[in-house]
């Protein structure tokens, strides 16, 4: 299937100097708070790991290396119309796979992310082959940020996942020319993704999620929760009262929170670095499974060209402006394939929870890979991923 990129502008990551040696200087000055004895990461992030990687970040990580990577794909710019919130420009990567007749496929992370965690995975989706699957399974990728996220820019006010779902149905049929698409995400974008085909499925010939999205109704009508179900919302709820406090200060009073995340590249790596060790399998006495290179890309990537602090906006929309929650009687008929993958915030949910909300017809489990898969173990999603466009054919 074909794409016009005509409306697009191309660019490439090139971070100034000034900006760099600014961020030198801010590390250097890094003052690190008291902690607990033998804390670890019981209370936070670990202030032992976080200060080994914050002089490492400012003595000898290779920016320009990670940079010229990341430049091996082709980035692009849309500018989308947001109706009250103005234009916005989002971050693309488009890669078309060899055959021209390829399926295209739409995907979105979510938060904290941004596509570098895409990178290894665009790869095994567009060119199979190169890892010894069948060539004729390649897809083409639009690999988006949504706006306030990674390299797109910020709304002028939070924006909700559902309305994000739009700009996402104009990206691909109205500025890519795309008629027909499938469409993967995780987190926030399983919930955009999942938005997405619900009120377009003239559009979306299949949806593919590595986690939940939207909440089925629990009403009266519908059926009573099993056993399993019943013990699954149990442990998400004592997970979100153990580790959910990111998710109240991001949906009650976001800017005060981006005032350190603004100002404070030590802030910023480690909101980030917790989240990546806690959503990942890693033990308390473990550091995050990561490369410490790739940790720093996505820290530069957000401390000098992006916005943390509009990324974490989508919790207060969430909160203030529309949820993620059905309504009695709706449910996503586009069919549906989950990736799902162990070591996450949330536990792996059965099956018959994701089917009252989804028309589930694929249903992969893996031990490893967490909140994200893509990055950490990018094969299983592929294959995932390109066995279900496949059935969809």
């Amino acid at each position: 299937m074909t794409l016009s990129l005509d409306r697009l502008k191309p660019f490439s990551l090139d971070a100034p100097e000034a900006a760099m040696a600014d961020l030198r200087r801010r590390l250097a000055a890094y003052r690190p708070p008291p902690e607990p004895a033998g804390a670890g990461w019981r209370y936070g992030v670990d202030g032992q790991y976080l200060k080994a990687l914050i002089d490492y970040w400012r003595e000898s990580f290779d920016w320009r290396a990670a940079e010229r990577r990341l430049n091996e794909l082709p980035h692009y710019r849309a500018r989308l119309d947001a109706e009250e919130d103005g234009q916005v420009d989002v971050h693309l990567i488009v890669q078309r796979a060899a055959r021209p007749d390829a399926p295209v496929v739409l995907m979105t992370p979510g938060w904290p992310s941004s596509l570098i965690e895409y990178h290894d995975l665009i790869a095994r989706l567009t060119a199979p082959e190169r890892y010894g699957a069948d060539p004729r399974s390649a897809v083409t990728v639009v690999a988006a940020e949504l706006p306030g996220f990674g390299l797109s820019q910020p709304p002028r006010s939070p924006m909700a996942a559902r309305r994000m779902a739009e700009l996402w149905r104009q990206l691909m049929v109205d500025v890519l020319q795309v008629p027909a698409f499938v469409v993967h995400g995780g987190d926030w974008g399983a919930v955009v993704s999942s938005w997405l085909a619900f009120d377009h499925p003239e559009a979306v010939r299949g949806l593919h999620l590595s986690m939940l999205g939207l909440r089925p109704p629990l009403g009266r009508s519908e059926r009573p929760l099993d056993e399993d179900e019943l013990a699954w919302v149990a442990e998400a709820k004592r997970r979100l009262d153990q580790d959910g406090g990111y998710r109240e200060q991001q949906a009650t009073k976001p800017t005060t929170l981006g005032v350190g995340l603004s100002d404070s590249p030590a802030a910023l790596v480690a909101w980030l670095v917790e989240k990546y060790h806690g959503w990942s399998g890693a033990g308390p006495d473990q550091p995050p499974p990561f490369d410490r290179d790739a940790v720093l890309t996505a820290a530069t990537v957000y401390w000098i060209f992006g916005s943390l602090p509009a990324a974490n906006w989508i919790y207060w929309a969430d909160r203030h402006v529309a949820g993620i929650g059905l309504a009695a009687g709706e449910r996503v008929l586009t069919p549906t394939g989950f990736a799902m993958f162990g070591g996450g915030f949330f536990p792996v949910p059965p099956r018959s929870w994701a089917e009252r909300a989804y028309d589930v017809v694929a249903w992969d489990v893996h031990e490893r890979g967490g909140h994200f898969p893509a990055w950490l173990t990018p094969e299983p999603v592929a294959r995932s991923l390109l066995g279900f466009v496949d059935a969809l054919a």
